[in-house]
């Protein structure tokens, strides 16, 4: 990949950490996979590798708001706030191809970089989740439960996924959701 900009050097920065993880990506690692040397790494992220997380976490937390929380702050009505977040996180996580992004960050040397970052986003998904699901006329204590199994189904595809391979699970998983979110009362 030719890297032409500091959008394209996150960007595959984000492929290498999800592909490696931040424990395994080393200098030389990012040297190759970027293309450029560890001068030019340097320019670009003086702070070495842990500002090159800062700038990969800063872009997948704007994505991921952008792609998975907003569409559930809509105007919209419960199904199609659910079928947008669920687009969201089919884009977000390329059909289940890249590798859950809290996952690379929640564990490791970065575990205590950004875990009071990630445990904030989580639970504001969560809270998102309770507040549209209890708008639908189901009791809070149930739409905290229901809320949990849509995230812990959709990060635990995407672990099942990176171990087997196998792509279509993480599909059928979000058709899974989307189908026991029509009908929500009866969860």
């Amino acid at each position: 990949m030719k890297i032409v900009s500091y959008k394209d050097l996150v960007d595959n920065l984000i492929d290498i950490f999800c592909k490696y993880g931040y424990d395994g990506t080393s200098l030389t690692i990012l040297a190759k996979n970027t293309g450029l040397g560890r001068a030019s790494l340097y320019y670009h992220f003086p702070g070495g590798k842990e500002e090159m997380a800062n700038a990969v976490y800063e872009k997948i937390s704007r994505d991921f708001t952008k792609l998975v929380l907003s569409p559930l702050a809509t105007e919209r009505n419960f199904q199609t706030k659910i079928k947008n977040m669920l687009e969201g996180i089919n884009a977000f996580y390329d059909n289940g191809k890249r590798s859950c992004l809290i996952d690379v960050f929640a564990i490791g040397s970065t575990k205590d970089m950004f875990h009071s970052q990630i445990k904030n986003a989580v639970i504001y998904w969560k809270e998102s989740l309770i507040k549209i699901i209890v708008d639908e006329g189901v009791q809070k204590d149930q739409a905290e439960i229901i809320s949990e199994d849509i995230i812990i189904s959709i990060e635990g595809a995407l672990i099942f996924t990176r171990a087997t391979g196998d792509f279509d699970s993480f599909n059928r998983t979000l058709e899974k959701i989307s189908q026991s979110t029509s009908k929500i009362n009866a969860w």
